[in-house]
């Protein structure tokens, strides 16, 4: 497949699971939309736009969504990239391909070495890398014997490979992992909060979920515990409410640690986006509720997404069924799609 970065898959579990290297880029709202369906027999990927009508018919082995419009694709040829009319701008050359980011795109020409394109398709840096990710203020994360650093556009080390990992975030410090302790560092590579935690996401709305002895809770960019070590599992804050549990009580709280939404029947919940966020369990599947805790999409889902542009993809397993339903959870459009192609 074109893309073996990370899954794009936010599948709502309330732990966030740790990668080598994972970069916290808010996503850009969708204006077109991956639909996979059924042609002669074989799963062909597409585009459509939020009333459901094809934009680009299904014709492609895999795809991207658009990021800096162009997306990634597979063909038999190989993966390039194409604009929204469905031509391609960049011919499919690559082994992989991911997504464009502040004009550059991380790919790998031979599928072992990662580096930098631009939208001609001109190698801007040259792969060297075991894997390079997203650029994100001008600075991408790459990997390098197997130890994390983070380079510029120059395709210049700011911060030389050493950590295990690194979550780069929408903010000036970046959650670095340094002999099995997590700290935080700048983009010149100083420990602005020292290696003490036992896992530290990176910052959201001004807090950062940090664990020691397996209790989370939150600081400031200063290293300040502004929500005390008090809970079993807890996510980023999204749209002013982050996903907790504390004993046997599941939900949201605000900034200042106050439940907002408290006592979920279900177990696995993501981050709010547009005024809702998929919940679900093992039971049931997953649905949608709003801020205010009140379910709105009961849950039948195996998978659901975030909303963006007013969808949320979600998909059945036992039908390989994956549709597009607006907030009342009304379906837009429906695909079909094998379980293994899903990222």
């Amino acid at each position: 497949m074109c893309m073996n970065k990370k899954s794009v898959f936010i599948i709502a579990s309330i732990v966030l699971l740790g990668a080598l290297l994972y970069i916290l880029i808010p996503q850009p709202s969708i204006d077109l939309f991956r639909i996979c369906e059924k042609v002669e027999g074989n799963y062909l990927w597409g585009f459509i736009d939020k009333t459901g009508r094809n934009v680009i018919p299904p014709q492609f082995l895999d795809v991207y969504q658009f990021s800096d419009g162009l997306a990634a694709v597979r063909t038999d040829s190989g993966c390039g990239f194409i604009n929204t009319s469905g031509n391609f701008v960049i011919q499919p050359q690559l082994k992989s391909a991911s997504w464009f980011r502040e004009g550059l795109a991380d790919v790998s020409f031979d599928g072992h070495t990662w580096g930098y394109v631009d939208k001609s398709g001109k190698v801007i840096i040259e792969p060297q890398f075991q894997s390079a990710y997203s650029f994100h203020n001008g600075y991408a994360g790459v990997r390098v014997d197997n130890k994390v650093g983070v380079i510029n556009k120059k395709g210049e080390f700011v911060i030389t490979p050493q950590y295990t990992r690194l979550f780069i975030s929408d903010n000036d410090l970046i959650a670095a992992e340094l002999d099995d302790e997590w700290g935080y560092i700048n983009y010149s590579g100083e420990v602005v909060i020292p290696f003490q935690f036992d896992w530290a996401y990176p910052f959201s709305e001004g807090l950062a979920p940090v664990e020691i002895n397996k209790l989370y809770g939150y600081i400031d960019r200063s290293g300040k515990m502004i929500i005390p070590l008090q809970f079993q599992a807890a996510n980023l804050f999204s749209e002013g409410l982050a996903g907790v549990k504390k004993d046997k009580s599941l939900g949201y709280i605000n900034r200042k640690g106050a439940w907002v939404i408290q006592q979920l029947q279900f177990y696995y919940f993501q981050g709010f986006s547009e005024g809702m966020a998929a919940v679900g369990n093992d039971t049931t599947g997953f649905g949608y509720i709003s801020n205010t805790g009140k379910l709105i999409i009961a849950p039948q889902y195996d998978l659901a997404e975030p909303f963006s542009n007013g969808l949320a993809f979600v998909y059945t397993y036992n039908t390989k069924t994956m549709c597009y339903i607006d907030k009342n959870g009304t379906v837009v459009r429906c695909g079909e799609c094998s379980p293994e192609l899903l990222r």
